[in-house]
Order: structure tokens, then C-alpha cells, then sequence
């Protein structure tokens, strides 16, 4: 199944809800992400635990979203929907070795949340460059939207 017909069959399986394109929206969520980026440096080091938490929901959650309004959809609130966006931008950018670790961010921010688990420096550091990576990649694809 290649990747059109698998962001269909998430969009039947009602993880993904089809919306209108938006290269705008997904400027904007870049936009938003890297200001966020520059945030999450500066308290990483003070405070881990807050900076991996918003590295998730200030940075990764928002660029997958971009990449997903580029392509007109959108993750539904169904139970799941941070592994879908996930899932949904590997179908969309490739990147599977980014994507890996962009879903062990998630993880990360999960054990934070729920097991009070802070995360070691070196861990948030290579998640924040992640995060970078993503934005680059997702940028890239926004730009390529605007040309077309």
C-alpha cells in the first residue's frame, strides 16, 4: 500500500479526518514551532522535565501537524492520535529514522507525564535537534506547497 492509500485507509479508520489544504496553517505552525525551539533550549538544561513536555506539544506535535495540512488532513481525537500523527508523517515526508525518534520524544514526554520520569540532559538535547531536524523537513515541504 503506498502512502496516499494509507493516509486514506487512517482517514477510513477515523485516525485522520480529511480537511482542506493550507500551506498558511502549516506556515504558521512552523513559525510557531521554531520560536518554541528557541524556548525549550533555554530551559533545558533548568528545567528538563518542562522542556521535553513542550518539545512534544510546542514543537514535534505541531510540525506533524503541518506536514498533515499540507496534505489535507488533520489526527482526530481518538485515543492514539499522538502515534497516528506520527505514523501519518512517515506516510508523508519518509524520514523514517527521524520519525523513530520523533516517536521516542512522544515516549519521553509520556513517562514524564505519567511516571514522573525526567529526562536525562543528553536525551533532551539529541530530542531537541530532532525537533529541529523535523522543522527543517517539514519547512522544506511547505516551501515546495507555496511553489506549486
Amino acid at each position: 500500500m503506498g502512502s496516499a492509500e494509507e493516509l486514506r485507509a487512517m482517514a477510513e479508520r477515523e485516525e485522520l479526518e480529511a480537511i482542506e489544504r493550507s500551506p498558511a496553517k502549516a506556515t504558521a505552525l512552523i513559525v510557531d514551532a521554531r520560536r518554541t525551539l528557541a524556548t525549550c533550549r533555554s530551559i533545558a538544561t533548568k528545567d528538563p522535565k518542562s522542556a521535553v513536555l513542550l518539545a512534544w506539544d510546542g514543537i514535534a506535535f505541531p510540525a506533524l501537524t503541518a506536514a498533515l495540512t499540507l496534505a489535507g488532513y488533520r489526527v482526530t481525537n481518538r485515543m492514539g492520535h499522538h502515534r497516528v500523527a506520527v505514523d501519518a508523517a512517515r506516510q508523508l515526508l519518509g524520514e523514517d529514522a527521524l520519525m523513530s525518534r520523533i516517536g521516542a520524544l512522544r515516549r519521553m514526554r509520556d513517562r514524564g507525564m505519567y511516571e514522573m520520569e525526567a529526562p536525562e540532559a543528553d536525551e533532551i538535547t539529541e530530542a531537541l535537534d530532532d525537533c529541529e531536524q523535523l522543522i527543517q523537513v517539514v519547512a522544506r515541504a511547505v516551501q515546495r506547497a507555496g511553489t506549486r
